[in-house]
C-alpha cells in the first residue's frame, strides 16, 4: 500500500495467475483508494506512484496513467456489493488491506 498525496494506491503482492476479465476505465480516486471505472483497483506487483501532483502510476507492463486518462487491466473482481451480502471492511486482498472507505466500493485484483 502506497499513501501519496491524500490518495492510497493498493499494489499485491506477486502472483504467478490471477482471472482473466478485462477492467478499469477512467482512472479515479474511489473511497481514498486510486481505482478506475468507478472501482477500486488492487494494482499489479511492481505498480509505482510516479507523482503525487496530480496522481501519476507506471503500472508494469501497461504504462504511465494519470487521473482521467483510461486504462485496461487483466484481473477479475474479488469483491462485488451488487452480487454478495457485503460485511463492513476493512478486508485482506492478494497481501494487502482494502481499507474501510475503500472497500464500500466493488474491488478489482488486477494482474
Amino acid at each position: 500500500m502506497i499513501a501519496a498525496g491524500g490518495v492510497t494506491v493498493l499494489v499485491s503482492e506477486r502472483t504467478g495467475s490471477g482471472m482473466d476479465a478485462l477492467g478499469g476505465g477512467r482512472l479515479e480516486v474511489v473511497g481514498g483508494c486510486l481505482g478506475a471505472g468507478g472501482s477500486v483497483v488492487v494494482w499489479p506487483h511492481g505498480t509505482e506512484v510516479v507523482d503525487e501532483e496530480p496522481m501519476t502510476i507506471d503500472v508494469p507492463g501497461h504504462g504511465i496513467y494519470g487521473l482521467g486518462d483510461e486504462v485496461e487491466v487483466g484481473g477479475g473482481f474479488v469483491l462485488e456489493h451488487s452480487s454478495q451480502d457485503v460485511r463492513p471492511g476493512p478486508f485482506d486482498i492478494a497481501g494487502v488491506t482494502v481499507p474501510a472507505g475503500c472497500a464500500e466500493h466493488d474491488v478489482f485484483l488486477a494482474r
